[in-house]
């Protein structure tokens, strides 16, 4: 046996030389030869419940060649100027199966995918995505990171009218491959230059741009108080140079002439970029130019040598998924596995035979030692027995004997051979032979040098092999496994607290397969000792295959002792008096499984609880040591819309040595098809081997380690304290809502310990949505950004500086010596925040600065700066208006000041809702706005009736015309306080107007009151029409006519106690739950927090309340004593 199998491996090794280059260690097979990226891999996935005809699918395979061949010739132009020519050399379409099969029908040539695989695609084409979502998703912040995937809709290349196709490719590959960002401004496309001038922001001081609003008219409009323009208004390229314009593709991708980078080396002005702008581009690189970023870039390293690619077009060719996938799991089963190390992989593998691996695959299972057992080769899952087949032959492991892993992936690799049936078992191997090994072991390598013979030879296979090591002491050289196969790798802890790892890690190796065909995990939690009842959300994804398994490993026994019932939303009961195809107990293996029929599924909150454990005393533990419970369904095939999946990822998986300035991050998407659910509650637990490290939110505002704010991508550092230890740690995230979903995002491995590594040294992390909101006329300059948290303190947001320059260059490249606007320590919020500062009065009179803010930790440790904002109170001028087009030259008006509103051509400026409550009084005969009348455009000029009260006669405008203080309709003063002005009311009656309006003149004069126009109008509402207040008058609770609490106070009381729940109550406190009304209720006893799952299961009982009754507080403080 031995020599048959390394006559197999070496004849692997020397064929797969000739098929494929050994893989990176990204997520992508992409690679670049001699300034020419090959294998590029770009899948059309199949649309759900539309079945494309074959002319369809062979002109979508067309345009997309000639959409990506277009997209090559413009890479190429774009990266000659930066010093290294680059266009794209060879690319595969992988298609599904069933495309496969009619397109072969059709008569066009279609291969066998062999290292193709659609989870690791560098462009998706399909039409689950809509036209605002495609493009590169992006994960991680920071400058030049390179994006997950490229998703783009199959109608960009269909539509007849869209000849911009290679465009959208040639930018959404720029932002995959290097990490580029845009260069349009993300807040007001007006800036003040260095000279304090006035202009259009454009990623090049010298280009001609004008402003045009979304809908591509010349339209926008402009507050002349807070310099913003009205939203979807963006600078736009203007057609004024002959030979078109020269611009940054970053800043002007979709326009035909451009196809040049911002440089700072460039000698053209045009492209010299403009650093000032508030871009993602500016926000992320400190200022740095397109190609200064790409040339930091591993593609551009070395000195170019002055070699051109290849001309020539793109290399496709077209291949198709097998219509079965081949798994082959490879379990360890040495001395080392013995106790509760085997009972957990036994449950967890079962779980994923029985439930995981999708129906049409085929699976074959080998177990080993110093020596390896083909339990079974190839079965085809087709059926409930098929699955129960291959289980018995697992739950019947037993752990004994040494560890050969190298021989165990071997033979695995040998029975993927003999299925292909190429050649017979004995003899050589082909590169098309493809399948998955999933691989599970605790120990370390005892066959010298097997296992690094596998690393080398399966390098060059189209195997994969997903690496699952089982606790700290499994060979890390399993993970080259994965590594050089483009596997997975994941860490499963080896404590029964952990139970939930390695189902998570076989749930998560389904992601080359169809939505429709994957298991859905719902949530996989563990139980202590005594199991009463759980609630489970379940969704309208769900439509067949819904589980509800419980496993005790730890004490299989007990799971006779369990009587689980089962409530529908509806109410129907499914339980242990069900027959033994919905209600299974399995005493050999500790599980215990309810199977709910296709046609009960119901979507809605399902209640399961263990009827014996209700009736027993609370001393009477139900399960021993704990376990776990794990809900799983899938979707209906058939279903048109695309289910919700939970996808998620950790970077980097490798560190060397934590630092005080390492950044570990992981993202998590919820996705339907390719679309992200936004408004999420996420969270990400971190485990060792035998340890809940930490517990955390992930958050989508645009903070921290997220990129952007409302992207649906949701982001968290790890705690890197933690994490000094040379070991593997495994991170799972859990959406709470608007779904219930649990994934394995994969694990984090630490090479080496740090014994330097100080704690308390520990910097917050970057601010990077810094921005300006300034308003001339109430004198407002609102700072803004989000919250950062304190590294040192849990739970607790960074104190800040700022400080500001007028020199750009200066605030960069030396923050700490800048002069400090202010330092901000209170009232901070929680991390997560939006953070808000007036700060007018430290601005003002400063002319034009530039401005950044930088956490810093308790222990007075900065982080780094925050992007630059630049901030001009100074209103501006009619000249500097004119320069940059926004009045035309000789208007006219011949002042220097402005109209508060005006209009142009082209150009419509307006005022914000404060500027026009202040022009509403001067309809009042109080002339606030300081503008002079003169300037004023016949749509705002004075009516001739300003006297807005009823029965008093019309005034006139004339100049004779004297305004008396007795009609006055607002009075401002300081001879009044908060609580007197308002509407002066004398009559009483419904509608009745007041006699006059006294206002505080603190009012207007507040720095930090940013309301007075709300006031304004509020004072007005009462005093012309007699409006009265809407708020109670005594309790602000009522009982309504069905007994319930008005005025969402039940759901407010709700709220607040699970967040004192979740987020408030410290970690190892007891706390149990007492609801009443007359009388009393025990909805919890003392519970310990010790993890999230604790947390979450007393807000659960919090969230089932429902308000009836009458009220009896003297019982319930007894019933709590």
């Amino acid at each position: 046996m031995k020599i048959v199998s390394l006559a197999f491996l070496v004849h692997l090794f020397i064929l797969g030389h000739l098929h494929r280059p050994v893989r990176s260690q990204q997520d992508t097979d992409l690679q670049l030869q001699s300034g020419q990226f090959q294998r590029l891999l770009i899948f059309v996935e199949d649309r759900r419940g539309v079945q494309k005809t074959a002319s369809e699918l062979l002109r979508l395979i067309k345009e997309i060649k000639v959409g990506f061949n277009a997209a090559s010739r413009l890479l190429q132009n774009l990266t000659t100027a930066v010093g290294r020519p680059m266009r794209l050399g060879s690319a595969s379409v992988l298609v599904s199966a069933r495309l496969g099969r009619e397109l072969r029908a059709a008569g066009l040539p279609v291969g066998d995918a062999r290292w193709q695989r659609r989870n690791r695609a560098d462009f998706v084409v399909t039409h689950d995505v809509d036209a605002d979502t495609e493009g590169s998703v992006a994960m991680e912040t920071g400058c030049g990171k390179p994006g997950k995937k490229v998703v783009m809709q199959d109608a960009s290349f269909t539509n007849d009218s869209n000849s911009i196709v290679h465009r959208k490719v040639a930018l959404f590959f720029s932002q995959y491959r290097w990490g580029l960002l845009s260069e349009q401004p993300v807040g007001s496309p007006i800036e003040t230059g260095p000279d304090g001038e006035l202009r259009v922001s454009a990623c090049s001081a010298e280009l001609r741009v004008r402003l045009a609003a979304a809908d591509g008219s010349s339209t926008c409009e402009f507050d002349v108080n807070s310099r913003r323009t009205s939203r979807g208004c963006a600078p736009k390229l203007s057609e004024s140079q002959p030979d078109g314009p020269l611009a940054s593709f970053m800043f002007a991708p979709f326009h035909r002439a451009v196809n040049r980078f911002c440089d700072a080396r460039s000698k053209e002005p045009q492209l010299q970029h403009n650093g000032m702008v508030d871009s993602l581009m500016n926000r992320q690189c400190d200022g740095l130019s397109a190609a200064e970023v790409l040339r930091n870039h591993r593609d551009f390293w070395g000195t170019p040598d002055g070699t051109r690619p290849a001309p020539g077009d793109i290399s496709f060719d077209v291949v198709a998924e097998k219509s079965n996938r081949r798994v082959v799991v490879v379990m360890d089963t040495s001395g080392s596995m013995s106790g509760l190390r085997i009972a957990m992989m036994i449950s967890a593998v079962n779980q994923f035979l029985l439930e995981i691996i999708e129906d049409g695959s085929e699976c074959a299972l080998i177990s080993f030692t110093n020596r390896h057992s083909v339990l079974s080769n190839f079965v085809s899952i087709q059926s409930r027995r098929d699955r129960e087949r291959l289980s018995s032959l697992v739950s019947r492991l037993h752990a004994n004997g040494g560890t050969c892993i190298g021989g165990a992936v071997s033979a695995a690799a040998s029975v993927i051979h003999k299925a292909v049936n190429m050649l017979g078992y004995h003899g050589p191997a082909s590169a098309s032979a493809t399948g998955q090994i999933i691989l599970l072991s605790d120990g370390v390598e005892g066959c010298p040098g097997r296992l690094n013979s596998m690393v080398s030879f399966l390098a060059h296979s189209s195997l994969e092999v997903v690496s699952i090591r089982y606790g700290d002491k499994a060979d890390s050289r399993m993970d080259r496994l994965a590594e050089v196969t483009g596997g997975q790798k994941f860490f499963g802890g080896t404590s029964i607290a952990d139970s939930s790892g390695l189902r998570l890690a076989l749930g998560a190796t389904t992601t080359a397969i169809d939505e429709s065909k994957r298991t859905l995990t719902l949530t996989s939690e563990e139980i202590g000792s005594r199991f009463v009842r759980r609630r489970f959300n379940v969704d309208e994804s769900v439509r067949r295959d819904l589980v509800f398994r419980v496993t005790v490993p730890s004490n299989t026994g007990a799971v006779t002792q369990l009587r689980l019932l089962l409530n529908a939303p509806s109410g129907r009961e499914f339980g242990y008096r069900n027959r033994s195809d919905i209600y299974e107990a399995n005493a050999a293996i500790g599980t215990v499984a309810i199977r709910v029929p296709d046609s009960q599924i119901q979507k809605g909150i399902w209640i399961l609880r263990d009827e014996a454990s209700e009736s027993q005393p609370e001393s009477h533990p139900s399960t021993g040591a704990g376990g776990s419970i794990v809900v799983t369904g899938r979707s209906s095939e058939d279903s048109v819309e695309a289910p919700v999946v939970l996808t998620a990822e950790v970077h980097p998986s490798i560190v060397q040595r934590i630092s005080e300035e390492t950044k570990i991050a992981v993202f998590a998407q919820l996705l339907r098809g390719h679309t992200p659910v936004r408004g999420g509650r996420l969270y990400a637990s971190v485990r060792s081997d035998s340890n809940l490290v930490a517990s955390f939110d992930l958050m989508d505002n645009g903070a921290g380690a997220d990129l952007k704010a409302g992207d649906g991508t949701y982001s968290a550092y790890l705690p890197v304290a933690e994490l000094n230890e040379p070991r593997d740690f495994s991170v799972s995230v859990k959406s709470l809502s608007p779904v219930s979903r649990v994934t394995s995002a994969g694990k984090v491995t630490v090479r080496y310990r740090n014994p330097s590594f100080n704690r308390q040294l520990v910097p917050p992390p970057k601010v990077i949505d810094f921005r300006v909101t300034v308003n001339t006329l109430n004198n407002s300059a609102v700072l803004m950004w989000t919250a950062v948290e304190d590294p040192t303190v849990k739970n607790a947001s960074a104190k800040y500086e700022i400080r500001y320059s007028s020199s750009r260059e200066q605030l960069i490249k030396n923050f700490s010596t800048c002069p400090i606007l202010t330092v901000l320590s209170e009232g901070l919020g929680a991390p997560g925040s939006t953070v808000q500062l007036n700060a007018f009065h430290q601005l003002a009179g400063r002319g034009a600065v530039f401005v950044a803010v930088s956490g810093v930790s308790a222990l007075n440790v900065s982080g780094p700066q925050s992007n630059l904002i630049g901030v001009d109170l100074t209103p501006p001028s009619v000249t500097q208006l004119t320069h940059i087009g926004l009045l035309p030259v000789g208007d006219g008006m011949g002042a220097t000041e402005p109209p508060s509103r005006m209009s142009v051509p082209g150009l419509i400026v307006g005022v914000t809702a404060s500027v026009a409550a202040a022009a509403g009084l001067a309809y009042l005969s109080m002339v606030l706005h300081r503008r002079a009348s003169s300037a004023q455009p016949a749509s705002l000029t004075k009516p001739a009736d300003t006297d807005t009260k009823q029965g008093k006669a019309p005034r006139s405008q004339s100049a004779n015309n004297v305004s008396r203080r007795n009609r006055a309709d607002f009075v401002v003063t300081h001879d009044v306080d908060a609580d007197t002005e308002g509407s002066v009311a004398m009559e009483t009656g419904c509608g009745k107007p007041g006699k006059k309006v006294v206002m505080q003149d603190a009012s207007f004069t507040n720095d930090s009151n940013s309301i007075v126009h709300r006031k304004v109008a509020l004072f007005f509402s009462q005093y012309r029409w007699g409006l009265l207040s809407e708020q109670p008058v005594g309790s602000p609770i009522e009982t309504g006519p069905d007994g319930e609490l008005r005025g969402n106070r039940l759901t407010m009381m709700k709220s607040a106690v699970s967040q004192f729940l979740m987020e408030i109550l410290e970690d190892g406190s007891e706390c149990a739950l007492i609801s009443f009304t007359n009388g009393h209720q025990l909805l919890s006893g003392f519970t310990k927090i010790r993890s999230r799952e604790d947390r979450e299961n007393l807000s659960r009982l919090v969230e089932a309340l429902n308000a009836s009754g009458s009220t009896c507080i003297a019982g319930a403080v007894r019933a709590a004593a």
